[in-house]
């Protein structure tokens, strides 16, 4: 129990490049863009079974579409939709789909993508916050959306590769789709040909859409990843977050190399036991207060990462600032000695606290935040325990990029219904708020249930996602997104 030494990197990292070299010599096909996205090989195979995973998500995005998808920069665009209007003050969304074919050239209709879109959401249950949209076809290319409430954000929730309609043999409209590989090869994409129809009579001919180079996709380990990239040998690499910082400089880059994504969302660790210990407020309180932020955002060493001391990152649908805890305002040593007050009092009262288990991700980044978290805890004489992000915890890390901006998500992340240690009456006001027609009205329960959360004590806020990229030169349209989404058919800028 306790510590456990943090891994070196060089040395491996240096093998690796050694053989990368070695193996990567062969000529190529100028105009294929090679990614690496870091992650498991199975979540390219399978990406409906890993959803969640980085790789998945970029498969799903680049071989199939929502009604919506994200630009380079991370705004809404259409996919299957080529337009959409939204009525009823926000509770009806009406999709007019693209005429397009699946891969077997069997075309598209709305009621199968109706059906898709429902599985999608049944299957991704926190993407939605509790959300219940009742998804139907009007006609054969007419989708409505309707919600008990308004959310405007919702867009940007259908905009998710989540919610990419794939079929379960999958089938889907591109922009990309799949070419037969070896077996152990990377997954190779070519551009989706033939999709649209012809228009209609009295519709206007849709502008021809720009060309996309093929791309060659491979799930590797992150160590690999950056080797492949500072040999030159892949041209983008994807999937970078906090506890694969460290492998930049060991793989002879430097943090500036990296492409950060603005993203907001949930970077912090969770409660999830109901231990006696951790069952009572003040002692959750009192570690919140033990963190030292500032050492973290020190050690993680990336420039300009923004830590945080309470849930949501803005106002959104609440109607005034965010509550911040009574401890905000004060200074780290009266934190610290706060906090040991409140640990003393439960020890002097029940004995001993037990070790608390910690579950975090692989990663030498992720290591550093554990050894973070064993100097901070042990000023009040606690000792803690790493266990797999999988594994049964005390304690586990939620690191997510917020699908869409609004009260509702971060609320109903941090509730009861996501499996964490919470307050009921957060579920309540929220449930009421989801069903509320008056604006003033959810404002206030959402602001109830935001200072519920607060005051629960039930989620240790550490800072906002981090989520980077490396990038070659030729990608000369790649932008750091606000969503983190890069899709890969906008790497190039197409020549006017």
């Amino acid at each position: 129990m306790g510590t456990r030494p943090a891994r070196t990197w060089v040395r491996p990292l240096l093998a690796l490049a050694v053989l990368a070299t070695a193996g990567c010599n062969s000529p190529r096909d100028n105009r294929t863009v090679r990614v690496d996205v870091i992650g498991q090989s199975e979540a390219l195979a399978q990406p409906l079974r890993h959803g969640n995973a980085p790789a998945a998500r970029l498969i799903l995005a680049s071989t199939a579409q929502g009604l919506l998808s994200f630009d380079a920069r991370g705004d809404i665009v259409g996919a299957l939709a080529e337009s959409w209007i939204v009525e009823d003050g926000g509770q009806s969304y009406i999709f007019r789909l693209k005429r397009l074919h699946w891969a077997d050239g069997k075309p598209v209709h709305a009621d199968e993508v109706a059906r898709l879109l429902r599985e999608r959401m049944r299957a991704n249950p926190l993407l939605l916050a509790g959300l219940t949209p009742d998804v139907r076809a009007m006609t054969d290319r007419v989708i409505e959306i309707r919600l008990d409430m308004s959310l405007p954000a919702f867009l940007q929730l259908l905009a998710q590769p989540d919610l990419a309609v794939m079929t379960r043999s999958g089938d889907g409209t591109g922009p990309y789709r799949r070419e037969p590989v070896a077996e152990g090869g990377p997954v190779v994409l070519a551009p989706a040909i033939a999709a649209s129809e012809e228009p209609a009579e009295g519709e206007p001919e849709s502008e021809a859409a720009p060309p996309v180079e093929r791309r060659e996709v491979r799930a590797e380990r992150a160590s690999l990843a950056l080797v492949r990239f500072r040999a030159r040998h892949t041209d983008l690499v994807l999937g970078g977050r906090f506890q694969h910082l460290p492998l930049i400089a060991a793989a002879g880059l430097n943090m500036a190399d990296a492409q950060v994504d603005p993203v907001e969302g949930l970077f912090g660790l969770a409660f999830t036991s109901t231990s006696s210990f951790l069952a009572d407020v003040p002692v959750r309180d009192a570690l919140a207060r033990l963190v030292d932020r500032d050492k973290l955002a020190e050690v993680l060493g990336l420039p300009g990462w923004r830590t945080a001391t309470y849930p949501l990152p803005a106002s959104y649908e609440l109607n005034r600032l965010p509550s911040a805890p009574a401890w905000s305002g004060r200074s780290r040593e009266e934190r610290v000695e706060s906090a040991r007050r409140i640990i003393d009092r439960w020890r002097a009262d029940k004995g001993d606290p037990p070790v608390l288990r910690i579950a975090l991700p692989d990663g030498s980044g992720a290591s550093v935040l554990f050894l973070r978290l064993v100097q901070d805890f042990g000023q009040a004489g606690l000792q803690l325990d790493r266990v797999a992000i999988d594994q049964p915890a005390d304690l586990r890390l939620i690191d997510e990029v917020a699908p869409f901006d609004s009260a509702f998500w971060y609320l109903a992340r941090l509730d009861c219904s996501a499996g964490l240690l919470c307050d009921p009456r957060v579920a309540s006001r929220l449930a009421e708020a989801r069903k509320s027609q008056n604006d003033e009205e959810r404002a206030q329960l959402l602001a109830e249930a935001e200072e519920a959360t607060v005051a629960f004590s039930g989620f240790i806020p550490l800072g906002r996602p981090i989520r980077w990229s490396l990038v070659g030169q030729r990608l000369t349209n790649f932008k750091p997104s606000s969503r983190g989404v890069h899709p890969l058919n906008a790497l190039i800028t197409v020549p006017n």
